[in-house]
């Protein structure tokens, strides 16, 4: 079973309510391709502070190290991507409303549509 995290935001004078699941665990893509997918999933800041901390690391560490520190950053990644996306959505209203399991994340919002119907409606 795979686990979800249910972000909600409620509805505010220009915008809809809305509600989003984040999945829990380690994320293959942000490991392979962080910068994108921090755009992919509009991360503006967090891709803002990756893209500098990669450009930092490589002018000032010395060649023979840089490729493993790189190689580090994009596995830490990979384990923390999900967190950094929670991150940015507290700080842009949403809070945490619950956690729902399912095979797959059709099965997890069928899981969160039996427990809230209310939140189940304003998935994205």
């Amino acid at each position: 079973m795979r686990i979800w995290t249910v972000h909600n935001r409620s509805a505010m004078a220009d915008k809809p309510a809305r509600t989003v699941m984040v999945r829990e665990g380690f994320s293959w893509l942000a490991a392979l391709f962080p910068l994108f997918w921090f755009l992919a999933k509009r991360l503006w800041l967090v891709a803002a502070l990756y893209f500098s901390l990669a450009t930092f690391m490589g002018f000032v560490l010395p060649s023979s190290i840089s490729p493993w520190a790189m190689m580090a950053l994009q596995i830490l990644t990979g384990f923390e991507a999900r967190n950094l996306q929670r991150w940015s959505l507290e700080r842009q209203g949403f809070r945490l409303m619950g956690v729902v399991q399912g095979q797959n994340e059709d099965g997890a919002v069928l899981n969160l549509a039996d427990r809230r119907a209310d939140l189940a409606r304003g998935l994205t």
